[in-house]
């Protein structure tokens, strides 16, 4: 079956990052109460990418990065990755917990992570489902620090490598005025897609 992400016109990409704003605004706000400091979070590009190319634009297959993996279900099937560089990892930590020297392998560094990864992804995945009125459930996240190659290889095998494309949303943290860069990677069946594309359509027309 033909990937139909893959044809995405300007009005559907319009749409889909308008729903990523307002993920990232609710996103906003509760990150900024569970720190207690200033945060803004900016989505400046989305990109369709082959699944194979997705390592070699977000800083290659050897590059490690840590983050939150969420199973979608429901009307549309896939997962929903919030990827941090190791560097941004490192900022993060130090930035929210004044630990400049944080391991960031320790317990406190991960579940930090996994709670900001969790935010950002589930925030984005409720604004889909509110936008579009999707049924959509979550998986509890999954936290994964490795080469971004292995992540990928290890989702398309969860998924039977049904989805041939990507959307990948370049993500900009600041915090208390110290920048970090990320990747929102949604990998969606192809049914799924034609579902998500029927919605927005519909919306729009």
């Amino acid at each position: 079956m033909k990937d139909k992400i893959a044809d995405l016109t300007e009005l559907q990409i319009s749409a889909l990052r308008e729903v990523v704003n307002i993920g990232v605004g609710n996103a906003v706000t509760s990150l900024s109460k569970m720190i207690s400091k200033e945060v803004r979070i900016e989505v400046p590009g989305l990109k369709v990418e082959l699944i194979e190319r997705v390592p070699e634009v977000s800083g290659g297959a050897d590059a490690v990065v840590a983050g939150v993996i969420i199973q979608v279900a429901g009307d549309i099937e896939g997962y929903i990755m919030m990827m941090l560089s190791e560097e941004s990892v490192k900022t993060v930590c130090a930035t929210i917990t004044g630990d400049h020297n944080a391991d960031i392998l320790d317990p406190l560094s991960q579940s930090l992570i996994e709670e900001v990864g969790n935010i950002l992804a589930g925030s984005y995945v409720s604004s889909l489902s509110d936008f579009l009125n999707l049924g959509i459930k979550l998986s509890p996240p999954m936290q994964t620090f490795d080469m971004l190659g292995a992540i990928i290889d290890h989702i398309l095998i969860e998924m039977s490598k049904k989805a041939e494309h990507a959307l990948l949303f370049d993500t900009l943290f600041t915090i208390e005025g110290h920048e970090m860069d990320g990747i929102l990677l949604t990998l969606f069946d192809p049914d799924s897609m034609d579902v998500l594309l029927e919605r927005i359509d519909g919306m729009m027309g």
